[in-house]
């Protein structure tokens, strides 16, 4: 009995074991196969990511490919617009050139005109290249912008903001070299009616070679003799050249855009100081004149010069004869071409 009941215990513990290890197998495989569908799972998804970021990927090639073909056409239409540029700069600097030339042939004839006005013209025209100079870097800048540009995504807001800002400073460059022009050539035509106006003026005085009327520098320059407006030694005005200056004054009291300077002269004869003092007194003299005739004071400047400015050589009486005058310098006022060459 014993025996009997071994053997059904033992019988039981094996069916138990065996029913153990199927329900553990069974687990394992369900498990793996919960594992398997997870991974295909993720596989799944991950080719749906790929596959979207494909589509997403080809869109923005497609996109890249029809802006690439915008920039291009934009490029050509800048290197059209450059080209042209560059031609107007080429005629630019003919016309700026063919502007120097006159402008050199109208210093030659008008016998060498204002020397400040030349060096502050000289200084200006230095700027002037100057700042060619840095357009032209600029210009260079902007071809290697271009270059940098081919195969590339560019800023085209940029470029043409940068483009119309060198327009720009082309068109203001023109403008000013125009207005300088301009402001010379009037400046010149005004100073050589002046001249004739005072040589109409003057027509009467002119015959014994006591006054002259020239332009030099720029200037208008009325040189009258001592034997015209007084005697050896005085500086008290004669008749004969009392009318003279009545009739400068005539012209000079409606001239209101002039500045005007009276300058007295000697010859070396005699004390050095007496001859200054004597040059200072006939400017007062003429200067007192051309007031009480009608030119406001607030335009005169009056200044002896002595012997110190000769005119003509000091070495025989003809000479000394010359350098004996009293000259009376009209300069026409450079605000207008200061005014330019300042911009």
């Amino acid at each position: 009995m014993k025996t009997i009941s071994k053997s059904i215990a033992l019988i039981l513990v094996l069916g138990l074991l065996s029913s153990c290890v199927s329900n553990r197998k069974f687990l394992e495989e369900t498990e793996a196969r919960k594992s398997a569908q997870t991974k295909a799972d993720q596989e799944s998804r991950s080719r749906a990511e790929a596959e979207s970021k494909l589509k997403e990927t080809s869109d923005k090639l497609s996109a890249l490919d029809k802006d690439h073909i915008l920039v291009k056409d934009e490029y050509n239409k800048l290197k059209t617009a450059y080209g042209e540029q560059v031609e107007l700069t080429k005629q630019k600097d003919l016309a700026h050139d063919k502007l120097q030339q006159m402008y050199k042939d109208m210093m030659e004839l008008a016998a060498n005109q204002k020397k400040d006005l030349d060096k502050q013209l000289s200084e200006r025209t230095t700027i002037l290249n100057e700042r060619e100079s840095e357009l032209r870097r600029e210009r260079d800048a902007f071809e290697k912008l271009k270059k940098d540009m081919e195969g590339k995504d560019a800023n085209i807001s940029d470029l043409n903001k940068y483009k119309k800002e060198l327009e720009e400073e082309l068109a203001g460059r023109e403008k000013r070299i125009k207005d300088l022009e301009s402001a010379i050539k009037d400046r010149d035509a005004q100073t050589e009616a002046l001249r004739n106006k005072l040589y109409d003026a003057l027509k009467g005085f002119a015959d014994a070679g006591d006054l002259g009327v020239e332009n030099r520098n720029g200037k208008v320059y009325v040189s009258l003799s001592q034997k015209l407006l007084f005697t050896s030694g005085s500086s008290k005005i004669d008749k004969r050249g009392l009318d003279a200056l009545k009739s400068i004054a005539g012209v000079l009291s409606k001239s209101t855009e002039l500045s005007i300077l009276v300058e007295g002269h000697t010859d070396s004869d005699g004390d050095d100081k007496l001859n200054w003092d004597l040059s200072s007194s006939r400017a007062m003299s003429v200067t007192h004149e051309l007031i009480k005739n009608g030119v406001e004071p607030a335009r005169l400047t009056s200044a002896g010069r002595g012997e110190h400015s000769p005119k003509a050589s000091n070495s025989d009486d003809k000479g000394k004869a010359v350098n004996r005058r009293t000259e009376i310098i009209l300069e026409p006022k450079l605000d207008e071409i200061m005014g330019i060459l300042n911009k």
